[in-house]
């Protein structure tokens, strides 16, 4: 599974700084060709200027607001955990309101089913408490390491490894399923990913094509390309593209990325107790 989040990471990301470059390439080209029009210096001086200025105070306030790796990283993993865990508590709190109405009305068969969520969702709490005691083993054992603490760091590792084979025992990650189901799965994910990353790559090639088309387009001597108001049209519409490039290859290679994926990878976990939850509100309404 790593490997194959590897693989798709780095093709889709390729995808992304192909695309921002080609951005920044036409924003470039574009003053290029308004710079060979033989317009006067101080024009020429003042759109180079406030075009250039423009960008690299964009750019700037980008890189400003961006958090560091490891710090945002942290407070990440922590705010994810945390709500995480609240929402579970809360469908917990809700299955037990229910599962008293159920004892005292003497419902069997709701009962069985709100003790069946109720396991569900104590399991799902304490495989979340074995993740973020992982991860947060590694992270002190990444520090240990690059403190020269190789101690620290080995008793670190002896504890992951304790914690890893409980997490094997649950069979909750898709490397601890049986092989025929996991290899079903690497190749279903595997074939989604490559597709979305060859879609990824194809907004660069088509860009490549259309610049392709630009300069051919002004070596044959196109009018509108030697005006310079249809230029400045252009000039100012690569910069708003340029701009667009940089704050998504910075928003899509910023911690804050990883917010969603775990968000995204944590939805199929919480579908259950979502479904007791609105069974549990539905016999509440009855």
């Amino acid at each position: 599974m790593n490997l194959i989040d590897k693989i798709f990471s780095f093709i889709v990301g390729l995808g992304v700084i192909l695309g921002g470059l080609m951005s920044v390439v036409w924003f470039a080209g574009s003053l290029l060709v308004y710079c060979l029009l033989d317009r006067p210096i101080w024009e020429v001086a003042i759109l180079l200027g406030v075009t250039l200025f423009v960008f690299i105070w964009f750019c700037v306030s980008i890189v400003r607001r961006r958090p560091s790796r490891d710090s945002a990283r942290k407070l990440q993993d922590d705010d994810n955990w945390g709500e995480d865990r609240e929402e579970l508590e809360d469908y917990l709190d809700e299955i037990e309101e229910g599962l008293s109405e159920a004892r005292s009305k003497g419902k069997e068969k709701e009962l069985k089913e709100l003790e069946e969520a109720r396991k569900d969702i104590l399991s799902q709490i304490e495989g979340h408490q074995l993740e973020g005691t992982v991860e947060k083993l590694r992270r002190l054992r990444e520090e240990a390491r690059k403190a020269g603490r190789e101690v620290e760091a080995e008793e670190h590792s002896k504890r992951i490894e304790k914690h890893e084979a409980k997490l094997k025992e649950r069979g909750d990650r898709i490397e601890d399923l049986p092989q025929h189901l996991r290899l079903f799965v690497y190749f279903m994910l595997g074939t989604v990913g490559a597709s979305v990353a060859f879609l990824s790559l194809m907004i660069p090639m088509v860009m490549l094509l259309v610049t392709w088309a630009f300069w051919e387009t002004w070596a044959g001597g196109s009018e509108w390309m030697r005006s310079p108001g249809a230029m400045i049209a252009v000039i100012f519409s690569c910069l708003a593209l340029a701009c667009v490039a940089v704050w998504f290859v910075s928003g899509y290679f910023s911690p804050d990325k990883s917010e969603s994926k775990k968000k995204s990878t944590g939805k199929n976990e919480r579908e259950r107790p979502e479904v007791a939850r609105r069974n549990l509100q539905k016999r509440r309404r009855g």
